[in-house]
C-alpha cells in the first residue's frame, strides 16, 4: 500500500511539473504567434487545437446566415482593395474572436501523461525502493555481513549516479532530462542511507567520518544539481540539513557544525539564486536558522561555541540572504531571516551571561544589518527589530559594569540611531528610519535608568543627564536637515524627530534637577517650541504643544507635596510659598502658549480648563484660603471685560467660586427647607455675614459680570444666568438682613418674627418697584420687577399668612388697634397684588379675577385680625368671647357690602361675586353658630337685621341684573 501512495504521489507531482513547462511553452508560443498579423504556422496550430476549443457559440450558430449571397467584387484594381480587405477581415476575426465567447479548456494527453512522464519518475522511485529492499532482504535472509551491505549500497548509488551522467552524454538518444534526474535523485538518496547505515546505525565508521561523508553527497548534490537539474539540489537541500541529525554524534563540535551548516545554506542559497529558484535559498535560510536555534539549546557555552554560534547567525541572517534576489520572496525571505537571527543572537548574548564577546556578535549583526539596509530598504525593517531588542537587553543586563554598560550602549547608539541619521542626510530615509530615530534615544535612556535604577524625574546623575542631551542631537540634527522651507506642510518624520529631541531633553533636565523644578524644566522647552512652532496648524504641532502640557501637569502632580495639596484647598500657610506658586504657574504656560495658536475647538476648552485651574493653584500657594473666592471673582471679572469669548475658563473659575460657596450656601438652603416646614430662621441657623460677604457674594459678582459681559454660553443663558445672580444676592442681602433683627431664639423670634418679615416684604417691593422703574426706562429686563414682587409676595404667603400668622401662631403685632404690625404687612400684600393685577392680567384674563379673589381674601383677614387685636392685644391668640365671634359675622357682613359697593362702582362683577360669598358665609355662621347661642330679644335682632341685610342685598343685586340687561353687557366677564 505504501509503494501504490508513493506511486501515486510522485505521478501527480510529475504531472503538475509537466503541465506547468507546458503552459509556459505555450503562453511564450503564444506571445510570438501575436506578433505576426494573420498568418499561422499549420504545425503550431495543429499543436493548439488539443489545448483550444474553437467551437462556435449557441448564439453565434443563430446569428450566422444560412446562405450567404456570392456578389462579384466592383471592377477596381487589387492593389486598391487587398489591403483594406485583409485588414477588415482581421478586425472582424478579432472582434469575433473577443465577443462571441471562445472558451480556452485544457487537453488532457493520457500518452503524455502515462506514457512518457510517469513511468520515467516511477521508474527512478522504484529503483529507489528496489535498492532499499534488496538490502532488507539480504538482511532478513543474513546472506550479507553489516560490511557488505553498506559497501554494496555505496557501489549502488554510485552506479545509479553514473548511469545518470551516461543519460546526461547520450542525451541525443535518451531525450528526455527526466532519465537522468531520476537517476541522480535515486543515486544520491542511496549514498545517504549507506553513510547513514555506515556511521549511526552499525557504526562501522565514526560520527565524524559519517558526518563527513554526509557532507560530501550534500556538496555532491549542489554540484550535480547544476548538471542534472532540481531534484538534485532538492535532495541535497533536505540531506545537507539532516546529515548533522544522521550522524549520530552526541556531543557536536559547534564551531565545525556551524561551519558545515554555513557552507550548505550557502551553497543551496547560491545555487537557488544561480538557478533561479529563489524558493530553494529561502528553505535553506529556514534550514539553517533553525539549526541555529537547536544550537542554542545545550546550554552554558563557551567562548569558542559563542563566536562560532554568533558568526554563524550573522551568516544566515544577512550575507547569505542578499544571494536571495530583488523578487518579493527574496524581500520577504531576506526581512524574516534578519528578523529570526536578531532573535537568536539576542538570545545568545542573555545565554551567555551578556558576555562582550556576544555583544561584539549583535553589534556585528545590527552593523550588517545596517550595511545591507543602504541597499535592501525593507531590511530597515528588521533593523528596528534589533534596536528594540538591544533595548530591552541592556535593561535586563544583570551587574552591569558600568564602564561596559556606557560602551555598549554608545555602540547600539552609533547603529540603531546615528545609521538613520545617515539615511536622513542621505534624503532616502523611511517611515522606519525616522520612527527608529526618533524612539531609539528615548528608549536607550529608559532602559539606561531602569539598569542604574535612578528615577527619571530627581536623579541628579550628571553624566546621564550629559549622555541625554548628547542623544537629542541625533533627531534634532535630523529634523534641522529635512525642516520644510518657509511655510511648507510640515513631514510627519522630521516631525517626530523634532518631538524626539524636545523629549531628549526634556528628559536631561529631568535627570539633572532637583525633583520640585521638574514642572519649570518643561515650562523652559514650551518657549522655544511655541516660537518655532508659531503660526503652524494641525494635528502635528498641537500633539506636540498638548505633550509638553499634560506633561507638566503630570509632573506637577507627581511632585507635589502635602502641603500643596492643603493650600490648594484653603489651607492657612504662614508666609506665601513663591517656589510652590512658580512650579504651578510653569505647568500652567504651555496652556497658555496653545491658547495662543487657536487650536480646535475641543482644545481649545480643555486648555482654557486646565490653564484656569492651574492658575487658581498658583494663587492658592501665595494668599490664604479666605482670599481665594474673591481673587477667582478677579479673575472672572477681567477675562469677562478684556477675554468675554473665554467661555470655558469662565466658566471654570465660576465653578470654583461655586466650590468655595457651597459650605455656606448649603448652610443657608438647609435652615431654608427648615422654614418651609415651619420651624423659625433663626440667626444660628444662617452661615455668619462674613462667610456670606466673602463666599456667597463674590460668586455673585461674578457670576453677573459674567452673564452681562460673556460671550457664548453666557450669553445664550443670560436670562437664567442672571435669575440666579439675583438669587445670591438675595441670600447675602437676606444674610445681612437678618444681623439687624438678632433673632437668635424663639422668645426673641415671638417679639420680633412679625417686623422682620413686614420689613423684609417692604424692602422687596422698593426693589420691585426700582427695577420696574429701571425697566421702563431700558436699563433692566422688563420681567426683573414682576418677579421680586411675586417673590415678596410668595414670601408673605407661605411665612406671614400661613406658617407665621398671628390669628394661629405666636406672634406680636403690637398694642395699638390699627396703628400696628398687620396694617403695613397686609396693607404691602394688597398693594402688591393691585400692582400685579395689570401685568398679570394682560398675560392671562383669568390671573386678573385671581389677583382680586387674592385681594378680598386678604382684607377680609386684615378685618379680621384687627377685631382680635381689639380684644386680645399684642398675642392675637386666646379665647374667644361670645361678643368677639358675633361682631366678627356682622365684620364680615360689612366687609361683604363694600366689596359689592367697590365692584358696583368699579363694574367688576368679581368683586361682586366676592361679595355674595362672603355675605353667604355670614349668613351660614350666623344661622348656625351665632343664632345657637342667643337667647330672647337678641335672638330675634340678630335674626331681624341678618333678614334686612340679605333683602337689601337681594334687593340690589336685581336692580343690577336688570339693569345691566336693559342697557348692556356686564363688562366684567372676568
Amino acid at each position: 500500500m505504501e509503494i501504490l501512495l508513493l506511486f501515486a504521489l510522485a505521478g501527480g507531482l510529475a504531472w503538475i511539473w509537466n503541465r506547468m513547462e507546458s503552459l509556459e511553452r505555450r503562453v511564450v508560443e503564444l506571445e510570438g504567434a501575436a506578433s505576426l498579423t494573420g498568418y499561422t504556422q499549420p504545425d503550431r496550430y495543429e499543436e493548439l487545437l488539443p489545448l483550444r476549443d474553437f467551437t462556435p457559440s449557441p448564439r453565434e450558430l443563430e446569428t450566422e446566415p444560412a446562405e450567404q449571397e456570392v456578389t462579384a467584387p466592383p471592377p477596381a484594381s487589387t492593389a486598391e482593395y487587398a489591403i483594406p480587405e485583409v485588414a477588415e477581415e482581421m478586425a472582424e476575426a478579432e472582434q469575433s474572436f473577443a465577443t462571441q465567447g471562445y472558451r480556452f479548456r485544457p487537453g488532457f494527453d493520457f500518452e503524455e501523461i502515462f506514457g512518457r512522464l510517469l513511468p520515467i519518475w516511477g521508474g527512478g522511485i522504484a529503483l529507489a525502493i528496489a535498492g532499499f529492499f534488496l538490502v532488507r532482504w539480504s538482511i532478513d535472509q543474513g546472506m550479507l555481513t553489516q560490511s557488505v551491505r553498506v559497501a554494496m549500497g555505496f557501489g549502488f548509488g554510485t552506479a545509479l549516479l553514473g548511469a545518470a551522467e551516461l543519460a546526461f552524454r547520450f542525451e541525443h538518444r535518451v531525450s528526455d532530462a527526466r532519465v537522468r534526474q531520476a537517476l541522480a535523485g535515486a543515486g544520491l538518496a542511496t549514498l545517504y542511507a549507506s553513510f547513514y547505515l555506515a556511521g549511526t546505525y552499525y557504526g562501522l565508521i565514526g560520527p565524524t567520518l559519517s558526518f563527513a561523508g554526509l557532507a560530501g553527497v550534500t556538496a555532491l548534490a549542489i554540484g550535480l544539481s547544476f548538471r542534472f537539474g532540481l531534484p538534485s539540489a532538492v535532495l541535497g537541500l533536505v540531506g545537507g540539513f539532516a546529515a548533522p541529525a544522521l550522524a549520530g554524534s552526541t556531543d557536536p563540535n559547534l564551531p565545525l557544525l556551524a561551519t558545515y551548516l554555513a557552507l550548505v545554506t550557502g551553497g543551496l542559497t547560491v545555487t537557488g539564486h544561480r538557478q533561479r529558484y529563489p524558493w530553494l535559498g529561502v528553505a535553506a535560510l529556514a534550514g539553517a536558522l533553525g539549526w541555529g536555534a537547536l544550537m542554542l539549546m545545550p546550554g552554558p557555552l563557551d567562548n569558542g561555541a559563542i563566536l562560532a554560534i554568533g558568526g554563524y547567525v550573522v551568516l544566515v541572517g544577512t550575507l547569505l540572504p542578499a544571494m536571495l534576489g530583488t523578487g518579493p520572496l527574496g524581500t520577504i525571505g531576506r526581512i524574516v531571516a534578519a528578523g529570526l537571527a536578531v532573535l537568536q543572537i539576542a538570545a545568545l548574548v542573555d545565554q551567555s551571561g551578556y558576555s562582550l564577546l556576544a555583544w561584539g556578535c549583535y553589534l556585528l549583526l545590527g552593523a550588517a544589518i545596517s550595511v545591507l539596509g543602504i541597499t535592501f530598504t525593507r531590511l530597515r525593517d528588521a533593523r528596528a527589530v534589533a534596536a528594540a531588542l538591544s533595548v530591552c537587553l541592556l535593561a535586563a543586563w544583570p551587574e552591569a559594569p558600568s564602564a561596559w554598560l556606557a560602551a555598549i550602549a554608545f555602540a547600539n547608539a552609533l547603529l540603531f540611531a546615528a545609521v538613520p541619521l545617515l539615511h536622513a542626510w542621505r534624503e532616502d530615509a523611511g517611515d522606519v528610519d525616522w520612527a527608529q530615530l526618533a524612539l531609539y534615544p528615548i528608549a536607550l535612556i529608559a532602559a539606561t535608568c531602569i539598569q542604574l535604577n535612578l528615577a527619571l524625574v530627581g536623579g541628579q546623575v550628571l553624566t546621564v543627564a550629559l549622555a541625554a542631551l548628547g542623544l537629542a542631537v541625533l533627531p534634532a540634527v535630523g529634523a534641522w536637515i529635512t525642516r520644510p522651507s518657509g511655510d511648507g506642510d510640515l513631514i510627519p518624520g522630521p516631525f517626530a524627530a523634532f518631538a524626539s529631541a524636545i523629549v531628549m531633553t526634556m528628559l536631561g533636565g529631568l535627570l539633572a534637577v532637583p525633583a520640585w523644578s521638574a514642572p519649570l524644566v518643561v515650562a523652559v522647552l514650551a518657549v522655544p517650541v511655541s516660537l518655532l512652532l508659531r503660526g503652524r496648524s494641525g494635528a502635528m504641532p498641537e500633539a506636540l504643544r498638548w505633550g509638553l502640557g499634560l506633561a507638566g501637569l503630570g509632573l506637577l502632580l507627581a511632585t507635589s507635596h502635602w502641603q500643596e495639596t492643603d493650600l490648594l484647598f484653603g489651607g492657612d500657610g504662614a508666609v506665601p510659598e513663591w517656589l510652590y506658586a512658580l512650579r504651578w504657574l510653569a505647568a500652567g504656560l504651555p496652556f497658555a502658549f496653545l491658547l495662543a495658536d487657536n487650536p480646535s475647538v475641543r482644545a481649545r476648552r480643555l486648555a482654557e480648563f486646565l490653564a484656569a485651574m492651574l492658575g487658581y493653584g498658583a494663587a492658592a500657594m501665595l494668599l490664604p484660603g479666605p482670599w481665594l473666592p474673591i481673587v477667582v471673582t478677579v479673575a472672572v471679572l477681567g477675562l469677562a471685560w478684556r477675554l468675554p469669548n473665554f467661555t470655558t475658563a469662565l466658566a471654570t473659575l465660576l465653578v470654583l467660586g461655586t466650590l468655595w460657596a457651597a459650605e455656606p450656601l448649603a448652610e443657608w438652603s438647609i435652615a431654608g427647607l427648615e422654614a418651609l416646614s415651619g420651624e423659625p430662621f433663626l440667626l444660628g441657623d444662617l452661615p455668619s455675614l462674613p462667610e456670606a460677604l466673602r463666599y456667597i457674594a463674590p460668586l455673585a459678582v461674578g457670576l453677573g459680570a459674567a452673564m452681562l459681559l460673556g460671550g457664548g454660553v453666557f450669553a445664550r443663558h443670560r436670562r437664567s444666568g442672571l435669575a440666579v445672580t439675583v438669587s445670591l444676592a438675595l441670600v447675602v442681602l437676606h444674610v445681612c438682613y437678618k444681623q439687624l433683627f438678632e433673632i437668635a431664639d424663639l422668645a426673641r423670634f415671638t417679639e420680633m418674627g412679625l417686623a422682620e418679615r413686614t420689613v423684609w416684604q417692604a424692602l422687596l417691593t422698593l426693589a420691585a418697584l426700582g427695577l420696574a422703574k429701571l425697566a421702563s426706562r431700558r436699563f433692566a429686563p422688563a420681567w426683573t420687577g414682576t418677579a421680586v414682587a411675586l417673590v415678596a409676595l410668595v414670601h408673605f404667603t407661605v411665612f406671614s399668612l400661613l406658617l407665621h400668622n398671628p390669628l394661629w401662631a405666636e406672634q406680636s403685632v403690637g398694642a395699638w388697634p390699627i396703628a400696628n404690625l398687620l396694617l403695613p404687612s397686609y396693607g404691602i400684600a394688597i398693594a402688591l397684588v393691585f400692582w400685579l393685577r395689570p401685568h398679570l392680567a394682560a398675560a392671562d384674563r383669568r390671573l386678573g379675577v385671581t389677583c382680586d379673589a387674592a385681594t378680598m381674601v386678604l382684607i377680609a383677614l386684615f378685618s379680621l385680625s384687627e377685631l382680635r387685636q381689639l380684644f386680645a392685644g399684642n398675642i392675637l391668640l386666646g379665647p374667644l368671647s361670645q361678643q368677639e365671634d358675633l361682631l366678627r359675622s356682622i365684620l364680615a357682613i360689612a366687609v361683604a357690602l363694600g366689596f359689592l359697593g367697590w365692584g358696583t362702582r368699579t363694574g367688576q362683577r368679581s368683586w361682586r361675586i366676592g361679595s355674595l360669598a362672603l355675605m353667604l358665609l355670614a349668613v351660614f355662621k350666623v344661622f348656625i353658630f351665632d343664632a345657637a347661642g342667643l337667647e330672647g330679644l337678641a335672638r330675634i335682632a340678630s335674626f331681624f337685621a341678618l333678614g334686612v341685610c340679605l333683602i337689601g342685598i337681594g334687593w340690589f343685586y336685581s336692580r343690577q341684573l336688570v339693569g345691566r340687561r336693559a342697557n348692556e353687557p356686564d363688562a366684567d366677564i372676568e
